[in-house]
């Protein structure tokens, strides 16, 4: 698991997060000063300000999130499940705490209801007091929140959605359930014909077995399942894996140019190449993906 230790370097110097892979490698920020610190039920939430990296949030002592790759991150979780389906107007965000999925969900015009499931309420608030712009969506009419565990609310709920995004922060910390071959049916059941699913799968690098586990799951419950990744450089070993499913064979092909034009400027670094690119693996990761369909 990832290891966040924040020292002073010295009197009168900054503080620095070392953000570590299995306590070997990972990267380093300084920090300007740390702006909140408190423990939920569940973990431990930090807030610091860095010179490079802007705010960042960190929960049970991983770097979860930071203002310079926010947008990247969210904009490649959510856009490509959202243009490949035809007209969505019913979302379901498990894990999005921190509003930045919600934002990105909030520019497809189709949209008309957002269910965000967060299981810590800490992590809501927390981002809405000192990540404004990026929680702003949790005051849109069309958005509710519910704070449980994603697999409780969907197991109970009888509510389906054009569109589940799962996204998970740290997969083996207070969300494991969401890691389990239940979830997974339950989830394929709660979307609506010609649904889609995406799940991040963490790094392909770090954790090398979690995307093929991950597929071997959720194979035999989808038409087609297609995995992607992206790079930034906080992430570990700057690069993450998602996987995305379709109810429906084909689903994934389709592309809604018309909704991209629209969101386009928007972005800061999703565009229709980067859509195209994102499946195109190394071969390494290729073998690690071969029961994708």
């Amino acid at each position: 698991m990832n290891k966040m230790v924040s020292y002073p370097t010295g009197v009168g110097t900054s503080l620095w997060i070392h953000n570590l892979v299995h306590g070997l490698a990972g990267i380093t920020i300084k920090v300007k000063h740390a702006v909140f610190c408190a423990s939920s039920q569940f973990q431990k939430i930090e807030v610091f300000d860095t010179y490079h990296y802007g705010m960042v949030l960190c929960l049970g002592g991983s770097i979860v999130m930071t203002e310079h790759d926010s947008d990247t991150y969210h904009e490649m979780i959510v856009h490509p499940a959202m243009l490949c389906h035809k007209k969505p107007r019913s979302v379901c965000i498990i894990g999005g705490g921190d509003g930045g999925c919600l934002k990105e969900v909030l520019k497809h015009a189709p949209v008309e209801s957002i269910v965000v499931v967060e299981i810590d309420k800490m992590v809501k608030d927390t981002a809405q007091k000192f990540f404004p712009a990026l929680a702003a969506g949790f005051k849109d009419k069309r958005v509710s929140v519910v704070i449980d565990d994603g697999y409780n609310y969907l197991k109970a709920t009888d509510t389906a959605f054009d569109v589940i995004i799962v996204d998970s922060y740290d997969p083996g910390g207070p969300v494991q359930s969401l890691e389990t071959a239940d979830f997974h049916h339950i989830a394929a059941q709660r979307l609506k014909s010609g649904g889609i699913t995406v799940i991040q799968t963490d790094s392909p690098i770090v954790r090398p077995d979690y995307l093929r586990q991950t597929l071997s799951l959720i194979s035999p419950l989808f038409a087609q399942v297609k995995p992607y990744i992206c790079s930034f450089s906080s992430f570990p070993e700057g690069i993450c894996s998602f996987v995305l499913c379709g109810r429906e064979k084909n689903a994934l092909e389709q592309f809604d140019a018309e909704r991209y034009a629209a969101i386009a400027d928007s972005c800061t670094y999703y565009n229709n190449d980067v859509h195209k690119g994102a499946f195109l693996l190394p071969h390494y990761l290729r073998k690690k993906a071969g029961g994708a369909k």
